[in-house]
């Protein structure tokens, strides 16, 4: 007798963990309220680059890298114009910002940035590139208008 009830007590508690297990979540007003609050949240990440910028007359200027563009990755300034810009990696990859024309090539850690200076062309356009992830499609330009 004693060995049944051990068996039946054991099933019922089985029972009890199996209905638990598979029953769906309470839907109390207490936990609606809890998932109605809202909840802090990361800006963000841009999936395209921004418009291109105009910087003409500008002294300074700053672009951010993504994985894996610029942004903006067309800046709009006049001939010969001088331009301190500051490159910021916003991205998790690591970047170079790369003018060969200029001999400018810095490389740029995730979270890190740098200041170069750059000269926008005569006429026409200069290219800026990421050597690492130009195939890609990283790349952007120095534009006058």
């Amino acid at each position: 007798m004693r060995n049944r009830t051990v068996i039946v007590a054991g099933l019922l508690a089985l029972g009890i963990v199996a209905t638990a297990c598979t029953t769906p979540a309470s839907t109390s007003s207490a936990a609606a309220a809890a998932s109605a609050s809202p909840t802090a949240t990361a800006s963000p990440i841009p999936t395209s680059p921004a418009p291109a910028a105009d910087v003409a007359g500008k002294g300074a200027f700053t672009i951010d890298t993504y994985d894996d563009f610029f942004s903006p990755n067309v800046l709009m300034g006049t001939a010969g114009q001088k331009l301190n810009l500051t490159i910021a990696n916003k991205g998790a990859a690591t970047h170079t910002f790369t003018i060969t024309s200029e001999h400018i090539d810095v490389l740029l850690e995730p979270g890190t940035s740098q200041t170069v200076e750059v000269s926008f062309p005569k006429s026409g356009s200069t290219q800026f590139v990421c050597r690492f992830h130009e195939t890609m499609g990283m790349t952007g330009e120095l534009q006058v208008q």
